[in-house]
């Protein structure tokens, strides 16, 4: 009898698609890892925080790198899913289809943006289209090419990793296809460009906005303490009284033109701790914990409101 039990659960198991250690977890318990962009590490570890707080059973492994590294975990199955800043493109789907995953599952969850940092003895915070261009290119070496009173010196762009997705999304809708210039160098982490920036007079810095986007977090409150953010001339047309910085209301009307989706990338076929956590993320609580954090959420209206 027990031999029958045994050969009548069989291939339950396997039509479900994995082993019983695979499928040991649920929506809300378990374990998993999920890798994530480095540039979104302080909103999506409020939104694990959170979620771990409520579901005591669910413990995720969260692995923060660069873009590309995210997604090439979540292919190799190293990671449930990838929480990132685009979609798969075709040759990463045509890896999961080898694995006889049909599609990725993607979930919605909010909008960030690409800021440009400068040390606080720059004069010089407000960029044109044509500015920012400049400084990724090489074209502008010297803080003398964008202000002729400047005693800044040698310009160094710096940004957080040679695989970024701060730098794709730049070299996609800026470069179209060009070089960085030879004065632009990626460090290790979005908190190494910060330290750098601080540093170094002459320096400019390229970081996920959700690292000083929260007004009531004690690090982003330590990093703008010693800090200035650019301002960039918006791709649409200026409306009154709002500024051009990576704040909410700028990246909710796409007045600041570096705004991206965040969204989540699975692999995950079934309804399992992944599902789980995205569906929190998606949900009105995760939404605003976006919100609180300074971000635009996925499925909230932003109100921007003129003080005079």
């Amino acid at each position: 009898m027990k031999n029958l039990l045994v050969l009548l659960l069989f291939p339950f198991v396997f039509a479900c698609g994995g082993s019983p250690e695979k499928l040991s977890d649920t929506p809300t318990a378990g374990s998993i890892t999920v890798a994530c962009d480095e540039s979104l590490k302080p909103i999506i570890e409020a939104e694990e925080m959170v979620f771990e707080e409520l579901y005591t059973n669910a413990k995720l492994n969260l692995v923060y790198m660069s873009e590309y590294d995210a997604i090439q975990m979540m292919l190799n199955d190293s990671a449930r899913m990838a929480i990132v800043t685009r979609e798969l493109n075709a040759e990463e789907l045509d890896v999961l289809k080898d694995q006889q995953i049909s599609h990725a599952n993607y979930h919605k969850l909010g909008y960030d943006a690409i800021a440009f940092i400068l040390n606080p003895a720059n004069t010089d915070t407000s960029f044109s289209l044509k500015q920012i261009k400049s400084l990724l290119n090489g074209e502008f070496t010297d803080w003398k090419q964008v202000n002729a009173k400047s005693g800044l010196g040698k310009i160094q762009v710096v940004f957080d990793s040679p695989k970024s997705g701060s730098i794709r999304l730049l070299e996609d809708s800026v470069l179209k296809g060009m070089p960085m210039g030879k004065n632009c160098f990626a460090l290790k982490s979005n908190p190494d460009v910060i330290k750098y920036v601080q540093e170094n007079k002459g320096a400019i810095g390229i970081i996920g906005v959700s690292w000083i986007s929260d007004p009531d977090d004690v690090q982003a409150k330590g990093f703008l303490s010693n800090l200035k953010v650019a301002e960039v001339e918006p791709i649409l047309m200026r409306v009154a009284g709002i500024t051009n910085k990576p704040i909410q209301g700028n990246i909710a009307l796409k007045q600041y033109p570096y705004w991206r989706q965040v969204k989540v990338a699975s692999r995950e076929m079934r309804a399992g701790l992944g599902t789980g956590f995205a569906s929190f993320m998606e949900s009105e609580p995760g939404q605003k914990i976006f919100l609180k954090g300074g971000l635009v959420p996925y499925r909230s209206s932003i109100r921007t409101i003129n003080l005079n």
